[in-house]
């Protein structure tokens, strides 16, 4: 089972780029590129922006990600408790 979120995974590799390359031209460490993809609803619009600069993917199509990313997320904290 991947710890990172499949559809943004999916969405950066579509760029042709490695994702250290991503992380390297949008001015953050790998790392911080690795949790953001474990954890998509972290990213603030400075990451998204980062990241839609560095690969070219529109940065709303990053922020609908990261959202939908939170909200599945809270459904799923809901249905537990």
């Amino acid at each position: 089972m991947s710890k990172t979120y499949k559809p943004l995974d999916e969405l950066l590799k579509e760029t042709g780029m490695t994702f250290e390359a991503i992380a390297k031209k949008a001015g953050i460490k790998s790392y911080t590129l690795y949790r953001l993809r474990q954890n998509p609803s972290k990213m603030d619009q400075i990451d998204i922006v980062k990241i839609s600069d560095a690969t070219g993917i529109d940065d709303k199509k990053i922020s609908e990600l990261s959202l939908f990313f939170a909200r599945k997320v809270d459904k799923l904290q809901h249905l537990a408790s």
